[in-house]
């Protein structure tokens, strides 16, 4: 019988898929891959929510016995955050024109992300089986908002930090440069059906079929 393989999908929004249709969200499209990459069966854990800013993941993630279970079980693990942290940064940004909003944002994301990668590491100390995370970052979520561009490549550039060989950063700025009208929903911050499928794309170029064989190969 072949292993199943499990994959948490922890986050906000983009994890749940907000404005996509119905299993047309990057997490579906990306297991799906997984699944055919491997040809084997992959569970999938969704466990995003929407509106979530770090610090509200990284409290849901030191409290709730379940995602902690899900971490320590988990051969795959991607992660979305920091753009609600961003956007509730650029409201008062966007009214007052004091870059210290977002500077602030910056500071408490870089904090949040930190602990919520040790609490992964403290959870799986002891467990035997390898894994692997992806972490994916932002595009300009407000181009409408100026200096967005700066702060948000201030974040992608501090994820970068965070890789190893167990963990890729996926780099989505770029992709969505100039293509808003055609990966942006109506509400012109979460992704279309066609944006959603943009992620998914790099994420699958992030996590090469060398990454996940491992989950096979050691079974």
């Amino acid at each position: 019988m072949a292993k199943t393989i499990n994959y948490l999908a922890f986050g906000d929004s983009l994890t749940v898929g907000f404005g996509a249709p119905a299993g047309l969200g990057f997490v579906d499209i990306f297991r799906l891959k997984v699944e055919q990459e491997l040809n084997h069966p992959v569970h999938l854990i969704q466990a995003g929510t929407n509106g979530a800013t770090t610090s509200e993941l990284l409290q849901t993630m030191e409290s709730d016995p379940q995602i902690q279970q899900d971490i320590r079980s988990a051969d795959i693990i991607t992660m979305t955050a920091g753009g609600n942290d961003l956007i509730q940064a650029a409201i008062p940004f966007f009214y007052q024109n004091d870059p210290g909003f977002l500077k602030a944002a910056l500071q408490t994301y870089e904090a949040n992300y930190k602990k919520i990668m040790l609490q992964i590491e403290a959870l799986r100390q002891g467990v035997q089986t390898p894994y692997l995370m992806a972490l994916v970052g932002l595009y300009n979520p407000l181009p409408q908002v100026p200096d967005a561009a700066y702060w948000v490549q201030r974040f992608n550039l501090f994820l970068r930090k965070l890789e190893q060989p167990h963990i890729v950063v996926v780099q989505v700025y770029d992709s969505f440069v100039g293509q808003n009208t055609r990966y942006l929903a109506d509400d012109a911050i979460h992704p279309n059906e066609l944006g959603y499928g943009e992620l998914a794309r790099q994420v699958e170029k992030a996590v090469t079929p060398q990454h996940l064989r491992q989950f096979v190969t050691t079974s």
